[in-house]
């Protein structure tokens, strides 16, 4: 019961987080925004699975060669991020990193890219462990390869 309660509050709060900081970051024209507890945050535009409308989601991410790895973490949550969603549905979608818009194509890494990245954002990020901990989910690792 805690878990699904938690659950439902982190889905209310990480959409009202996610939309305050894109409209900071689009205030600022991006002076404010770029970073995230050290991590370089990279804004994900997805279209709608069912809305076909854009989305844009904040998410930290790492390098991974010349990847970018995010997490669908949804801070523990037992739900899936819908931008998660949105790129199982449509894979292509546009990122911006510091300032320059990419085109990207979406993919779950695999396992053996999946542990290593998990274990990396752990280090760098210790409220992940938390998430991980808090959520029986599969937390996937998505890499973001550059067009």
């Amino acid at each position: 019961m805690r878990q699904r309660l938690y659950s439902r509050w982190v889905r209310i709060a990480a959409k009202i987080i996610a939309r305050a900081h894109v409209l900071i970051y689009q205030m600022t024209r991006g002076r404010v925004g770029r970073r995230w507890f050290g991590g370089d945050v990279g804004f994900v535009t997805t279209t709608g699975r069912r809305s076909g409308c854009r989305r844009v989601a904040p998410l930290v991410c790492l390098r991974d060669g010349n990847t970018l790895a995010v997490v669908a973490s949804n801070g523990g949550s037992d739900g899936t991020p819908d931008w998660w969603l949105n790129l199982q549905h449509e894979p292509r979608a546009e990122l911006e990193l510091h300032g320059t818009r990419h085109l990207v194509w979406a993919t779950r890494a695999d396992p053996a890219s999946e542990a290593r990245v998990l274990s990396r954002f752990a280090d760098e990020f210790p409220q992940f462990a938390r998430y991980r901990q808090r959520t029986e989910r599969v937390i996937p690792v998505v890499l973001l390869r550059l067009r």
